[in-house]
């Protein structure tokens, strides 16, 4: 009968229990990998199941970024870069506008399970971000995402883009062709919390994505983020339109068309995502 050796490490990698080395990182890493495929079943956009199959992500390995950087700068032309935590705003937009991808590579403990330190740890970063890099589109709206926050240069258009970040790359739904609205922000792709409150979220609280920055510089929300009742979830019709409405937002930032609250009005009364005619919605 064979025996399973566990890989040598150093007296470092020994102290901090949970580097991806680590044995035990293995049964957190399982744990997490199978809960959440399992309830991303049908509701993932489908670049995530190709994207997990093409960075050969699977449950019986702990990835390392040696093992797949090199895969991502094969498909994307993306470096990743490793980080011990979360880096600062600037420093990692700007990281994203070269295309380059900061990444946490701390696996977060047993005892951390469902809240990983800061929010973001090796599975919440490899899972939330990578499989979608591999599609073209969200890996270009991405880098221009980047670009934009060169324009945070206020406390008020730096909210602004915080909120929008945290809608579309963290929060965000797009609907293909014919089908229901499916999850590719990193946050609803990793998070079981935020999952099963985007499945269960009222129809009314999925918005359309075009205008989502108007309706989103006049909601009355912390700057950090949104409280769960509040947050609308905004679908966009394709890749294009999300980075459509990058660019629309980059163009009114360089313009100074966001000086402070209330300087915005919705030209028209926002509609549900299932209130837009059928054609919109079957646009991939």
């Amino acid at each position: 009968m064979s025996h399973y050796t566990f890989p040598k490490m150093t007296l470092h990698q020994l102290a901090r229990p949970y580097h991806p080395t680590a044995p035990a990182a293995a049964g957190v890493w399982k744990m997490l990998f199978d809960r959440q495929l399992a309830l991303l079943h049908r509701r993932a956009h489908p670049a995530f199941a190709a994207g997990v199959a093409a960075l050969g992500l699977r449950r019986e390995e702990v990835p390392t970024l040696a093992r797949l950087a090199p895969l991502v700068q094969q498909h994307t032309g993306w470096t990743l870069r490793a980080a011990g935590g979360p880096l600062p705003e600037a420093e990692y937009y700007a990281a994203l506008a070269r295309r380059e991808l900061p990444l946490v590579t701390r696996l977060r403990t047993f005892a951390e399970f469902d809240h990983p330190p800061h929010g973001v740890d090796l599975f919440s970063e490899v899972m939330g971000r990578l499989p979608l890099l591999l599609e073209p589109g969200y890996a270009q709206a991405l880098q221009a995402l980047g670009q934009v926050w060169a324009l945070a240069t206020t406390p008020a258009t730096a909210a602004l883009l915080r909120r929008f970040t945290r809608a579309t790359f963290e929060l965000g739904l797009l609907a293909p062709a014919g089908e229901r609205p499916q999850f590719y922000g990193a946050t609803l792709l990793t998070s079981t919390r935020h999952l099963h409150a985007a499945a269960a979220a009222e129809a009314s609280r999925v918005q359309p994505l075009a205008g989502a920055a108007q309706q989103l510089r006049l909601l009355a929300v912390p700057t950090a983020g949104f409280a769960a009742e509040a947050q609308p979830y905004f679908v966009a019709q394709s890749w294009a339109e999300l980075l459509e409405e990058i660019e629309q937002l980059r163009a009114e930032l360089a313009h100074g068309q966001f000086s402070g609250p209330g300087s915005l009005a919705l030209p028209t009364p926002a509609r549900s995502f299932a209130q837009r005619p059928a054609t919109l919605r079957q646009v991939g």
